[in-house]
């Protein structure tokens, strides 16, 4: 009975996810035909290079997002039928973001000119730097808080469609690896520029001037969420950096080839799922705690089976990737068998921390959110720092698997210890 009530109440929902889906499966086709084909033509090293380059911009993005994709996400949900407040919301979340791509990009320009790392791979990253500017003005947060996601979606999708294709007949040869990291970075951009212009033309939000006080305030506001996200990038984003110092570019390549692979066939699912029951759930849970709880382990299962799925795919399909792309790539096949066990923890440590903690939860529960990712971070820092040396791209990941598992652990003892108990 409870799950046809969950299927009669989450109608809407549940249709958001399929219609998402759909529209993750061309967002994600695109992307997924591009990897196998910049593997092929960049080789190991020019994939390199564009993977080391994504890893580093990806911490930027990080920095610009600020955790406003769940913070302003619910803000806006809250007072969406409040117009004045969400103008003001609205312009003071675009403010900060505006103001911590300023000081994020001064500080990669310090870092790619006098540090040689970074230096090495200077050209491909300043390729991809668009994707942290286009992260600014792309608004999803605020199509999520005003139930309008699918439109998102749309747009992002269109954007992709008439980008992407781009990638096949720019690049032909490991030389073409800095078009290759340009052309995917423009499509945020593009997804960018036609969202505000859609805002506009729909009239969703009027002029309101940021006051420095407002724009500080949704900062703070965003922070613990921040932080953790700041947390998870270590064992995303940074396994790859840090490896730069062990690994040739060759097998960064086949690294970040590999967990490309994993992470876009995972997300294909995770994304659209949270995106749709985020916004309900969060209104929910302002009512009737009981109601959103039963919501909550719906969403649970249903996530469950899926990233079941997606574990099968990344394990038997794995095998055949060597065949497929050449001698370059041998041993991708053994990084994808143990990095097809993350999607299980990613997913569930998705639902239980965001869908849980921080949908349903006061302050508490978010600092319990934030101080997950601190101990995993510290984890994962310390794991990586032993594997990565002895054991290279297999030790960094086995060091990602058991951290995602690790969060999944910690996100639902919290969510048990602080959301039902209460």
């Amino acid at each position: 009975m409870s799950g046809l009530r969950f299927l009669h109440d989450s109608k809407g929902e549940l249709v958001d996810s399929f219609y998402l889906i759909l529209l993750q499966g061309v967002n994600q086709s695109l992307p997924v035909l591009l990897i196998p084909y910049l593997m092929y033509t960049l080789g190991a090293a020019g994939y390199g290079y564009v993977g080391f380059a994504l890893s580093v911009v990806q911490v930027v993005t990080l920095v610009v997002d600020f955790g406003f994709d769940l913070s302003a996400t619910k803000h806006i949900a809250q007072v969406r039928d409040d117009r004045p407040l969400r103008d003001e919301v609205f312009w003071n979340v675009l403010a900060a973001k505006c103001l911590l791509l300023c000081v994020s990009g001064a500080l990669l320009g310090i870092a790619v000119a006098f540090v040689p790392v970074f230096s090495v791979y200077g050209w491909a990253i300043w390729a991809t730097f668009p994707m942290a500017v286009g992260s600014v003005f792309s608004c999803m947060w605020f199509f999520q808080g005003i139930g309008k996601v699918r439109v998102y979606s749309v747009l992002n999708t269109l954007s992709k469609v008439l980008l992407l294709p781009l990638v096949f007949i720019c690049v032909k040869s490991p030389a073409d690896y800095v078009w290759a990291a340009l052309l995917q970075s423009s499509v945020f951009v593009s997804t960018a520029v036609i969202s505000c212009f859609y805002i506009w033309r729909k009239g969703w939000v009027s002029w309101h001037w940021p006051r420095r006080v407002d724009l500080f305030a949704e900062i703070k506001d965003s922070f613990p969420l921040f932080l953790s996200k700041a947390s998870t990038s270590v064992y995303t984003q940074l396994f790859v950096v840090v490896l730069g110092f062990f690994c040739t570019t060759e097998a960064i390549g086949r690294y970040t080839s590999a967990e490309r692979i994993m992470r876009a066939v995972c997300f294909f699912l995770v994304v659209p799922i949270n995106q749709a029951f985020f916004p309900k759930v969060s209104h929910v849970s302002e009512k009737n705690k009981a109601e959103a709880i039963g919501i909550f382990k719906s969403v649970l299962a249903l996530m469950a089976v899926c990233m079941f799925f997606v574990f099968l795919l990344l394990f038997i399909g794995g095998s055949f990737l060597p065949q497929l792309l050449g001698p370059d790539y041998d041993g991708i096949d053994s990084l994808l068998h143990v990095l097809a066990w993350a999607p299980i923890g990613i997913g569930l440590g998705a639902v239980y921390g965001q869908i849980g903690l921080v949908a349903m939860g006061g302050g508490k529960a978010r600092n319990c959110f934030r101080n997950v990712y601190f101990m995993v971070a510290l984890f994962a820092m310390v794991a990586v720092a032993v594997t990565a040396p002895l054991w290279g791209t297999l030790g960094a990941a086995w060091s990602l698997v058991i951290s995602e598992w690790l969060v999944l652990v910690l996100m639902f003892h919290y969510f048990h210890r602080v959301v039902v108990c209460c």
